[in-house]
């Protein structure tokens, strides 16, 4: 790990993703991107009087944000922490300042979102883990040392996940992935055995060694995996996903943005490589 992303809206909620980035920066000698965006940089003006107010208006507030940065990277707790600043206007807007910078890793903060806003809106988080083509690491509050101990993994029987097995990113000490869970909802017609089956090839196939595989029957893939990670004691969730956009994910929504707006620990949201 040699870049982590810490998007920020200069908010306390957002410097407790800073905080864990930089206890992981100090743990893998990692750099840090502290990203800020500019909202208003997607205005268009009318005429070349308000062109240059506009202009005018964009310089002052990345002035002002670059300030806010530099406020916030000079905090002691952060001392000997490499942090760049950075105060965009990205014409693709919000995810694309987010999600096309090389990183290895993002780091965030979300409130979560819950009924209609949920469905309707979803939440930040989403949309950056949607867009992210590295693992993001989504909080709900400061977890300092960020050192898991106890990670459980969600799986299905996706082929591709089996042959294109992505790298866990916190393995300081030799930690690696042990814990994997199944859910078993009642459309699901994959029996036990033939989960154990696909495990076990899945643990071959990528060098994972002694594993427990916990398979969970639930009304949905996202209880299963929660109640699981409850019983468990887990302190990191770690999920799978395709990033899935536009239509196809309307329809089908993702089980990795339902657990992310709920889960009480950190998830780790993975991209599946391809």
């Amino acid at each position: 790990m040699k870049t982590i992303l810490v998007p920020t809206d200069l908010s306390p909620l957002a410097d407790s993703a800073l905080e864990v980035a930089a206890d992981l920066a100090r743990t893998y000698g990692a750099e840090i991107l502290l990203v800020h965006y500019i909202p208003f940089s997607i205005a268009v003006a009318s005429t070349a009087e308000g062109s240059l107010t506009l202009g005018s208006y964009l310089d002052e507030q990345d002035a002002n944000a670059v300030s806010d940065l530099q406020r916030i990277i000079a905090n002691p707790a952060y001392q000997g922490v490499a942090i760049t600043p950075i105060s965009c206007r990205d014409a693709g807007g919000l995810y694309a300042a987010m999600t096309e910078r090389q990183c290895d890793l993002i780091v965030l903060t979300t409130h979560g979102t819950s009924g209609w806003d949920e469905w309707l809106f979803g939440s930040n988080a989403e949309h950056i883990v949607r867009f992210a083509h590295c693992p993001v690491l989504v909080l709900k509050k400061a977890v300092v040392p960020f050192a898991p101990k106890n990670a459980i993994a969600a799986i299905d029987v996706d082929t591709t996940l089996k042959h294109h097995w992505p790298t866990y990113p916190f393995s300081a000490g030799g930690n690696k992935l042990s814990q994997f869970v199944y859910v078993s909802t009642p459309s699901d017609n994959c029996v036990p055995e033939g989960v154990h089956a696909w495990m076990h090839e899945l643990a071959e196939e990528n060098n994972i060694g002694t594993y427990n595989l916990h398979i969970k029957h639930a009304r949905s893939a996202e209880d299963g995996i929660l109640s699981c990670a409850h019983e468990r004691q887990a302190d990191l969730i770690v999920l799978f996903t395709h990033g899935h956009t536009g239509l196809r994910h309307l329809l089908q929504g993702s089980v990795a943005e339902d657990v992310l707006n709920h889960a009480p620990v950190p998830v780790l949201i993975m991209h599946i490589n391809r």
